[in-house]
């Protein structure tokens, strides 16, 4: 073997051209992404004339360099998720992002089972019963 064999180790020769393997290798990033959490919402509205708001928290895990990267990711999803549609009595229904509540980063990225993805405080509980829904203990 010539001293030129030893300097193409790790590529393969395939005739006019060669493969390297490191090009198949996940590329280490400069820069770690961190994991978050937006609250979006959304809100649906409709021409009809008995139509009472609708709205649909979305709770949406992201990948991002900064706090700022994840909302700005977060808005793209929520407007992503905006559209308009026809309904059975041929109204048109039209969903759009109306809030993104919070965007903050996830704690515990393991993804194991119990892991916590978001939480939030709050001191008045019935206003957020008067919003969620009742848990069999509460009926």
């Amino acid at each position: 073997m010539s001293s030129e064999d030893f300097d193409a180790v790790g590529s393969i020769d395939i005739g006019p051209g060669t493969i390297d393997p490191r090009d198949f290798q996940q590329r280490a990033s400069s820069v770690e992404l961190d994991h978050y959490v937006a609250v979006l919402l959304l809100e649906a509205t409709s021409e009809a004339t008995d139509h009472e708001p609708l709205y649909e928290e979305s709770f949406v895990l992201l990948t991002a360099e900064s706090e700022d990267e994840a909302a700005e990711k977060a808005k793209e999803i929520g407007k992503q998720q905006e559209t308009s549609y026809q309904n059975e009595n041929h109204e048109t229904v039209t969903w759009k992002l109306k809030q993104i509540v919070e965007v903050k980063p996830l704690e515990d990225a393991t993804f194991d089972d119990g892991s916590e993805l978001y939480s939030r405080f709050f001191r008045n509980y019935d206003a957020y019963r008067s919003v969620e829904p009742l848990t069999e203990e509460d009926a």
